[in-house]
């Protein structure tokens, strides 16, 4: 028995020794985070300052149990601190009908916005008062009312005198999913909306919502000088649609703006200072694109060397402008670098095409004869079925 229980010592330590291994050399370490933190952390969305302006990020559209949705006002805020946004605003219906409370919830058509605004100010996330004014067409469709201070005087309105009412409450208005409530998803500009922008009534207009995206709608935006708009029109939790992870984000606003405050949100909008961002692409005027692309890349030369002889019969190409030669070339090997959570597609002049990704760097050969790269950059959208032009200074 003692030889038994002397032998039984040995595995012991080993076994202690094993676990103790296995313990501290585990790659996965999932088991040493606390899930009681995961509501208090907050993902990062890189964006670069674009002259000067600060990049908010912002989602003008989303609902509450207080009308057709199933969250409550202060989650709502808490889910979008979480998603890495800088400002959203509160937009529950109002109607013909009134204040369309929901179920046996009470307090009027601003109780959302009441509820939502501290959690904001908890989070130092700003919260922007508003409402959807809900009509059929011919009375305006959908436009949400941004910066009011009372949704109530919006409900029981036709929809033209609602937002005139928006208006004299210093209110801001964007004209919601343009196709809808219409029978097919083309776009129409309706009278009523025609005559609400040439009044100055219509301040900007939803070129992607939820998860659906308008060309045409883009082209409005130029020919009757509108802010481009990206939003979730989220009623469930955003989670449950957008499915986010390190690599996707929801649909937003981008708004270039001097400071974090809702005055220079507002101010941004006004000005047209906004770009929308939605399903890797961004949509909004190519001058402010360019801007943006310009702040966000870098081109950086590394080296030079020479290119032999090529054989044009037996060629593949290598890079973007890689061309069969059968002379010798000076070459330069360039840098792009994008630090930024914003990809870039480009095409090419000889038509290939080159994708630089969100946070990464990527390299290029290029004859040194070459000064500039000019590239069509396919997922900025600056009007419909327009793409950003660029080209691109090469240093020598």
């Amino acid at each position: 028995m003692k030889k038994i229980r002397y032998s039984v010592i040995p595995l012991l330590m080993l076994a202690t020794v094993a676990f103790a291994q296995n313990f501290i050399y585990d790659v996965d370490c999932t088991n040493y985070f606390d899930d009681m933190l995961y509501d208090r952390v907050r993902r990062i969305i890189r964006l670069p300052t674009v002259n000067g302006l600060i990049p908010l990020k912002c989602d003008f559209h989303n609902h509450t149990v207080f009308s057709d949705g199933d969250v409550w006002p202060a989650a709502r805020v808490t889910e979008a601190w979480q998603d890495g946004l800088d400002a959203i605003a509160i937009t529950d219906h109002t109607y013909m009908s009134g204040a369309n409370p929901r179920g046996g919830l009470t307090g009027g058509p601003n109780r959302s916005f009441e509820i939502a605004k501290p959690e904001g100010e908890r989070l130092d996330l700003i919260v922007i008062q508003g409402t959807e004014i809900s009509r059929i067409h011919p009375d305006g469709g959908h436009l949400n009312a941004l910066f009011i201070t009372d949704a109530e005087k919006t409900a029981g309105l036709p929809g033209e005198e609602a937002v005139k009412e928006a208006v004299r409450q210093g209110g801001l208005v964007i004209w919601n999913h343009p196709p809808y409530p219409g029978k097919t998803y083309t776009s129409i500009l309706y009278d009523v909306n025609k005559r609400l922008i040439e009044a100055g009534h219509i301040h900007a207009i939803e070129v992607f919502n939820y998860g659906e995206w308008y060309p045409r709608v883009l082209g409005w935006c130029r020919d009757f000088n509108l802010a481009p708009v990206a939003a979730t029109d989220v009623h469930y939790l955003t989670s449950n649609f957008y499915r986010l992870s390190d690599k996707t984000f929801r649909p937003m606003t981008i708004v270039l703006a001097r400071e974090k405050t809702q005055e220079a949100i507002r101010d941004a909008l006004l000005q047209r200072q906004t770009i929308a961002f939605f399903k890797g692409m961004l949509a909004g005027n190519a001058d402010l694109l360019q801007a943006f692309f310009f702040a966000s890349v870098s081109v950086k030369k590394i080296s030079e060397f020479k290119r032999g002889k090529r054989d044009p019969n037996n060629f593949i190409a290598m890079d973007p402008y890689d061309t069969p030669n059968e002379e010798e070339q000076d070459m330069n090997l360039y840098l792009v670098t994008n630090p930024y959570d914003v990809p870039y597609v480009l095409v090419l002049e000889n038509g290939r095409k080159m994708t630089v990704h969100a946070n990464s760097e990527i390299t290029f050969d290029m004859p040194a004869a070459v000064k500039e790269m000019k590239a069509d950059i396919i997922n900025l959208h600056t009007y419909e079925n327009e793409t950003l032009k660029v080209s691109i200074p090469l240093p020598q």
